[in-house]
């Protein structure tokens, strides 16, 4: 009688290491994209927030708005206009608070001091202090 002798063979099979180089490429390759595009800047790091369009302040009531977009939540804490020492009595966001939100946002700003004492057709640059410590700066027309 001969006798053999048995080769143990333990391991992971060649299906199951291939399945597993297959959803590792698949992460990888989401993640990569995922960052290229900018699809998990919620996550973390500063909203970005920019005006659209150009806003409005008028002259009879100092009172400013415009339309911003963010791409998170972040509040805003102070507003002052350019070249003068109007500031915000009142900042409302939406119709109420003064939170931006994700998206699209509509601003009206009341400053004091600045009724009757704008030019008509001036643009008005307005800087926003936000509650990240950043700084953006709006335009606006006096009508």
């Amino acid at each position: 009688m001969s006798l053999k002798t048995k080769k143990s063979k333990k391991g992971i099979s060649g299906a199951v290491t291939a399945l597993i180089l297959v959803i590792a490429s698949v992460i990888i390759t989401l993640s990569v994209v995922g960052f290229a595009f900018g699809l998990f800047g919620a996550f973390g790091g500063t909203p970005q927030v920019t005006q659209i369009g150009t806003g409005t302040i008028i002259v009879s009531t100092g009172v400013a708005t415009f339309t911003l977009h963010s791409t998170g939540n972040v509040q805003i804490v102070s507003a002052t206009i350019v070249g003068t020492t109007y500031s915000a009595s009142s900042i409302v966001v939406g119709s109420s608070g003064n939170t931006l939100t994700a998206g699209v946002n509509s601003v009206s700003i009341t400053f004091s001091g600045a009724a009757n004492n704008l030019q008509p057709g001036a643009t008005y640059t307005i800087s926003l202090g936000l509650s990240d410590g950043t700084t953006v700066t709006v335009a606006v027309v006096a009508q």
